[in-house]
């Protein structure tokens, strides 16, 4: 047995080499890798063959640019989560490279990544990586290295700066964490580019600057307010009411109103605007005749509708375009305009890409999940503002790519977004470069009224005494709204054949509303708890009053409280259905109906007393609202 070891050990050796060489060859016959390089892009993909010659991707490629690489497998592959933030893997499913600079790989369920690279007018490749979501998925994380031949800082939550011999780059992604890049949205974007320290700008740049500090806007804010109302009551007082806008007499008596002179404001305003051909419906809350204003908030309407069917990103910067859209969102139309930023080739303005945030931010506050269309478009947005910043010695300016500055109105709107926006982010950087630029805007110079009423609202957002959309629910897909000054208006269903209106306004003091979108109650209203008839000559009464117009479903009421808080009840000949988008811990408390007193039994009179007879009453005008005596 042992006689020829030599031979045997010569034998084992051969038979496993044998064994060896034929697993490498099965190997390499059924598994290939492809390659490709398009310049410092390059990548590779795995596949297997099947015994019927079928190609089969592996679950495994690799990218790489100059110093960053992009590597998955097994080990590290790229992994998606859901909305419950539970994580699972993704399957590679297909791959393409049809165009000369880039390579998209596909997963099962529709998620993919595409890697580009694109050279520039200097000689240098741009480097991205958009990525877009399945709606299964909130992100998805990619694995990636930097090379050793960087040497790396972290700038920010979502940037890192890279040193090497040939210079400065930043790599720019959504989020990174544990050596993974982080993809929020159904669309997102990453970019690798050079970095010139004196050019790049960063939003945490603006650190320690005049102008950054919520107190400086405050005082900055405080001071063109007042500026606003002496330079208003200056033409005023000259007669010249001509020469002022409709928006500059509205701003105006909101910021009097707002310091306690609501009736001063409106009595200082000559009835030549009031009864002029300047007036729409925006200032109808302060100066009546709603039935005439009401036509223009028609028209208004059908310019909104007409813009959103364009379906182009200046929609997102009309203003109250969030408000129509919050009154349509159960429409198609309203779908496919939000759909708009997420489309291939998405390239906003600086002032595009703050009008979607500021839609955004708005559309947040009143319904998240219709909110959530515009997420992905996000990042974008703000690179494109950041993109457009200018630094110079603590002045803070945005250009857009012709190099044309901002006006001093959108330059101030898309400061106070980045500054919203970076609220609601939580990004400190954010808040203070959104300051600064208004700071820059309005502290260089002496703006003019129109400007002053223009950036009111942003410099008031707490002044509820300026006209405003409030959306109060929905009977199935109809919207129900009011265009108002008053400082709340709650819409309501109880019982479920009543609807209640409760208006919180100043005691004593009068307004106007437009309500849209109310079905027909037959007349029967109650004001101040007494039933009051529709008469065409409300607004001239001293009392409140209304008219209901039931082709365009509008209520207009005017409301002169006699108690802060007046409710308004609709009844129906049977239940209806609504969503109320009040919340429940705010919604008034119905008052009690009075108690019943049983009348104590009386003696029979001597003689016969005539019937009762049933009496009228009518308000101090008598003719606003008729009382059945009961």
């Amino acid at each position: 047995m042992h006689k020829h070891p030599l031979r045997k050990f010569l034998g084992l050796t051969v038979l496993y080499i044998i064994i060896i060489v034929g697993i490498f060859v099965v190997q390499f016959k059924t598994e290939s890798v492809i390659s490709k390089s398009f310049g410092d892009l390059s990548y590779s993909v795995s596949q297997t063959q099947t015994e019927n010659n079928e190609a089969i991707l592996k679950n495994r490629f690799s990218v790489s640019f100059k110093g960053l690489s992009f590597n998955v497998d097994e080990k590290n592959p790229v992994v998606a989560a859901d909305k419950n933030g539970n994580r699972r893997e993704l399957k590679l499913s297909g791959y393409s490279d049809n165009s000369a600079n880039s390579v998209r790989f596909t997963f099962e369920g529709g998620t993919s990544i595409e890697f580009r690279g694109e050279t520039r007018e200097d000689g240098f490749v741009d480097f991205s990586i958009s990525t877009k979501i399945s709606a299964e998925y909130r992100s998805i994380y990619i694995p990636y290295k930097i090379n050793h031949q960087y040497t790396t800082e972290e700038t920010a939550k979502s940037s890192f700066l890279l040193t090497s011999k040939s210079g400065e780059f930043i790599f720019m992604a959504p989020g990174f964490e544990n050596e993974k890049m982080v993809f929020n949205g159904r669309e997102s974007l990453a970019r690798f580019a050079t970095y010139e320290a004196s050019k790049q700008f960063e939003f945490n740049q603006v650190e320690g600057y005049e102008g950054t500090s919520e107190a400086a806007i405050a005082k900055l804010f405080e001071k063109f307010r007042g500026s606003l109302v002496s330079k208003v009551q200056a033409l005023l007082t000259t007669a010249k009411v001509d020469s002022l806008s409709e928006m500059d007499v509205t701003a105006y008596v909101a910021e009097l109103s707002f310091q306690g002179k609501y009736n001063q404001a409106i009595d200082s305003v000559p009835d030549s605007f009031k009864k002029g051909n300047k007036r729409s419906y925006i200032s109808s809350p302060f100066f009546n005749n709603l039935a005439v204003m009401y036509r223009s908030l028609s028209i208004q309407d059908e310019k909104y509708k007409s813009l959103v069917e364009s379906k182009t990103l200046d929609v997102f910067n009309v203003d109250g375009i969030a408000d129509y859209i919050l009154r349509e969102k159960k429409t198609q139309k309203i779908k496919d305009l939000l759909a708009v930023p997420n489309q291939d080739g998405f390239a906003p303005t600086v002032y595009q890409a703050a009008g979607i945030l500021n839609v955004f931010l708005k559309l947040y506050e009143k319904d998240k999940s219709i909110a959530a269309s515009l997420q992905s478009s996000l990042d974008a947005c703000i690179e494109k503002i950041k993109t457009g910043c200018r630094l110079d010695n603590g002045v803070l300016t945005f250009q857009e790519e012709d190099e044309s500055a901002l006006s001093i109105e959108r330059a101030v709107f898309v400061g106070n977004t980045l500054a919203l926006y970076g609220k609601h982010k939580n990004e400190d950087s954010f808040q203070k470069a959104g300051r600064l630029a208004i700071y820059t805007a309005l502290s260089q110079q002496d703006p003019e009224i129109r400007t002053l009423s223009e950036i009111y609202p942003i410099m008031a957002p707490e002044n509820f005494f300026l006209p405003h959309t409030e959306i109060l629910g929905y009977y199935g897909t109809t919207c129900v709204w009011v265009w108002s000054c008053a400082k709340s208006v709650v819409y309501t269903h109880k019982p479920s054949d009543t609807a209640n209106i409760f208006i919180d306004f100043p005691l004593n003091l009068t307004h106007y509303m437009m309500f849209n979108g109310v079905p027909n109650f037959g007349g029967r209203i109650e004001i101040q708890g007494q039933m009051f008839r529709t008469d065409p000559r409300f607004e001239t009464y001293n009392s409140s009053g209304y008219v209901y117009q039931q082709k365009s479903r509008s209520l207009l009421i005017k409301s002169r409280h006699k108690s802060k808080l007046e409710l308004i009840r609709l009844f129906y000949d049977g239940p209806r259905t609504f969503e109320t988008t009040a919340d429940p811990s705010k919604v008034p408390e119905l008052p009690k109906p009075a108690p019943k007193v049983e009348p104590k039994p009386e003696p029979a009179p001597e003689t016969p007393s005539p019937a009762a007879a049933t009496e009228a009453s009518t308000d101090s005008e008598g003719t606003n609202s008729t009382v059945s005596a009961e």
